[in-house]
């Protein structure tokens, strides 16, 4: 039986790991993979945070966490702490993991539980709650300097009994280089071609489908689907194919980034911190002796030069280990990044900037997705519209959650955040915003990747309501159910209190 070919163009962490998805899930009796990289292309090298669905993927390529972290001098991440973005001086965190526990009422003679973000909005004027932090364990495991991974309860047992220790969930962050350098060894382990050359042009069928790619020095590289990792290049589906772009540059203002990595001799914090600055935001990523920096910020408002001095000045004092490094970018994505028998995946199928570390997880689903399609599907055509319905989604979904975190500020200090602050926002987040202010409560699609529990930790967190009286309930008695408010976080407190530090549990 003839084998499917499937042709990755780049390599990248987009191409590395897309190549080992599929290597790891496509019988090799079937399908027949290869990896087209251009040596002399740059890695982009950012993208050193994850999600916690990241976690999975190292169970399905059956790689050891601690091996991992260890090779990629990774550590732990319990969330975002975010600071400056409400007004400066404002610090919250949008940690992973739900927040508190329900309430049974006791006004009701069912006592029916109440979510506990609907107990605290009831309660927040009289009681003066004024951040959700300490109900969330990992948020506390992160305060407190202190890791464990969630301990599940078992089958049938009340998970009640488990509380806050199975709610403690968290992803990774590490060295994107040596991320790709991994993934590229156990791609080739798993029988992927790995062929260098720069591809000079494109070579179509007669029914519109690609059939090749020419190398400059002559060659051609045959496949029966071609996978675009080339970056923001996209040389297939946008310089090729000139699939339709979905720029979001009016609503995501940001276009430009510095990194730069410094010197790292403290014990690192089990979660990455987003810092706004006068024209954007930077990131700091902690490895085990190094810290990874950036300032992301829109080049309308400040120069290279002024950015690169306002990250610097951040800065004094930190020993640089690596040279300022500058990227340029466009928000937006592809609205059919499954066109014909070409599949982008990673930047080339769009960006949607780091603020919430989502580039590597959309690698990873979609990588999934197509890994599935090729493997369980009937009819290619509905598989690809499947797949773009998915990402589309999913990826319009995203820019709302980034466009709730500029748009929700107080902050109207510099140029930048006068523009945030009061530029037009999509019609989904005027309505998400005044859902929430309504009810306290947010409709979100279907498996959204962010969930109401995020939104609410970032709307409570940047101050969109000011003001909790409308929440207030004649039936609600909130200093009856003051107790509890206090018994979830000295529960959660007094369990984190046990756990190792997250610096012993590395070592």
């Amino acid at each position: 039986m003839k084998k499917t070919t499937l042709t990755i163009l780049g390599g990248g962490t987009a191409g590395w790991l897309s190549a080992a998805i599929l290597a790891k899930g496509l019988p090799k009796d079937r399908f027949h993979i290869c990896l087209v990289e251009n040596p002399d292309m740059p890695s982009v090298g950012v993208g050193e945070a994850t999600i916690p669905p990241f976690t999975s993927l190292l169970k399905y390529l059956e790689i050891e966490e601690s091996c991992f972290l260890k090779r990629l001098n990774g550590t732990f991440k319990y969330g975002i702490q975010f600071e400056d973005w409400s007004e400066i001086g404002s610090r919250y965190m949008h940690a992973f993991g739900k927040i508190g526990t329900p309430l049974k009422t006791p006004q009701d003679p069912h006592h029916c539980e109440l979510p506990f973000t609907q107990a605290w909005l009831k309660s927040a004027n009289t009681l003066k709650l004024n951040e959700v932090a300490s109900y969330i364990p990992s948020a506390v495991a992160a305060q407190a300097g202190k890791f464990h991974p969630p301990v599940f309860p078992p089958k049938d047992a009340d998970p009640q009994h488990f509380y806050p220790l199975s709610l403690l969930f968290y992803a990774y962050q590490f060295d994107a280089t040596q991320l790709v350098d991994l993934l590229k060894d156990y791609a080739i382990d798993h029988s992927i071609d790995h062929i260098e050359g720069m591809v000079c042009r494109v070579n179509n069928k007669r029914d519109g489908n690609i059939s090749s790619l020419s190398l400059g020095d002559g060659r051609k590289i045959f496949g029966d689907y071609f996978i675009d990792c080339s970056g923001f290049q996209s040389r297939l589906n946008k310089m090729h194919y000139r699939c339709q772009f979905d720029d979001w540059s009016n609503e995501l203002p940001c276009d430009s980034a510095i990194a730069v990595q410094t010197k790292r001799d403290t014990p690192a914090p089990a979660f990455t911190k987003s810092i706004a600055m006068g024209s954007g935001w930077r990131w700091q990523i902690p490895l085990r002796n190094r810290t990874g920096n950036g300032y992301v910020y829109a080049s309308q408002f400040i120069s290279d030069e002024e950015a690169l001095a306002e990250l610097k000045k951040t800065l004094t004092g930190h020993i640089f280990l690596t040279q300022p490094k500058i990227l340029r970018f466009k928000t937006g994505c592809l609205k059919m990044p499954w066109f014909r028998n070409s599949i982008a995946i990673g930047l080339a199928s769009g960006f949607m900037e780091p603020l919430e570390s989502t580039s590597i997880h959309l690698i990873h689903k979609y990588a999934l997705e197509l890994k599935d399609a090729l493997l369980l599907g009937q009819e290619m055509p509905l598989e690809a519209q499947r797949f773009n319905h998915r990402f589309y989604q999913e990826a319009t979904s995203i820019k709302d959650f980034l466009l709730a975190h500029y748009h929700v500020t107080n902050r109207t200090d510099t140029p930048f955040w006068q523009h945030c602050k009061n530029m037009p926002i999509t019609q989904t987040l005027k309505t998400y915003l005044a859902e929430f202010a309504r009810t306290g409560y947010i409709t979100l699609p279907n498996d959204s990747l962010f969930p109401f529990q995020s939104w609410f930790q970032v709307l409570i967190g940047q101050g969109y309501l000011r003001d909790y009286s409308a929440f207030e309930d004649k039936q609600f008695d909130a200093k009856q159910v003051e107790p509890f408010f206090n018994n979830v976080k000295l529960a959660i407190q007094s369990e984190v209190a046990r756990l190792a530090l997250h610096q012993s549990y590395l070592e």
